[in-house]
């Protein structure tokens, strides 16, 4: 039959481990750093107990309250507007009172400096080669000076104005008679100038020309930056 040991017994074996302890302490530090260590790291070092686990009844009763809160979130949250609810609401209508042409003079003159950097142009001058004017596809023309050149409807031929909102299919610009006019991008071709850096010889600016094809820009500024362009076939207008 085995015995449990006296407690005479138990206080030889933990003063043996601890003298253990000091021991191997002693060979890295000096006493009284090994002395520290051994009462506020080993002596008195915190036990941390494992909490005790939910019964099962309880742990379903919290998930199914949890489940009755997200659903009552759900609820409460409300739906995001259709896009009829948007037009009737006019979130994305310009109000009258910032129709003017000289509103967004500096937006022009921002987007100038953007397609410069995109097109790589500089003082010294060069050309534009046809890898970097490529990027003019998938660039946002928010900001830009757009002329109708050509189109089916014989009355937007000659608009002019600064690009205030690009969707899918139209552009909508402010002329310099302060009037919104909405452009449709179908059948339709617009151009836009960009002032090179460099002077000419007889000291006058010089600006780039460039001609675009409606039908293939419809596309929403944000899609066209990750789209691939193909060469299609350009009817004749």
């Amino acid at each position: 039959m085995a015995t449990t040991p006296s407690r005479k017994t138990q206080a030889d074996i933990v003063s043996k481990k601890d003298n253990l302890v000091l021991s191997l302490l002693s060979r890295a530090h000096s006493p009284e750093t090994a002395g520290r260590i051994y009462h506020e790291k080993i002596r008195k070092r915190p036990l941390h107990l494992k909490p005790t686990e939910p019964d099962t009844a309880q742990q379903a009763r919290r998930q199914a309250r949890h489940l009755k809160l997200q659903k009552l979130k759900k609820k409460n949250k409300p739906a995001p507007l259709s896009a009829r609810q948007k037009r009737a609401l006019m979130l994305y209508d310009i109000p009258k009172s910032e129709q003017k042409y000289e509103i967004y003079e500096p937006l022009n003159r921002m987007w100038i400096g953007y397609i410069q950097e995109v097109l790589g142009l500089s003082q010294e001058g060069g050309m534009v080669s046809n890898t970097e004017a490529a990027k003019l596809c998938s660039a946002d023309f928010h900001g830009a000076e757009f002329e109708v050149v050509r189109s089916r409807c014989v009355s937007r031929v000659g608009v002019k104005g600064i690009v205030v909102k690009d969707s899918r299919f139209a552009f909508e610009v402010v002329t310099k008679k302060d009037v919104v006019k909405v452009l449709p991008k179908e059948h339709t071709i617009f151009r836009f100038r960009v002032p090179f850096p460099g002077k000419t010889t007889d000291g006058k600016p010089k600006d780039l020309v460039f001609e675009l094809h409606g039908d293939q820009f419809q596309h929403r500024a944000a899609d066209r930056a990750n789209k691939k362009f193909k060469p299609h076939f350009l009817p004749d207008l």
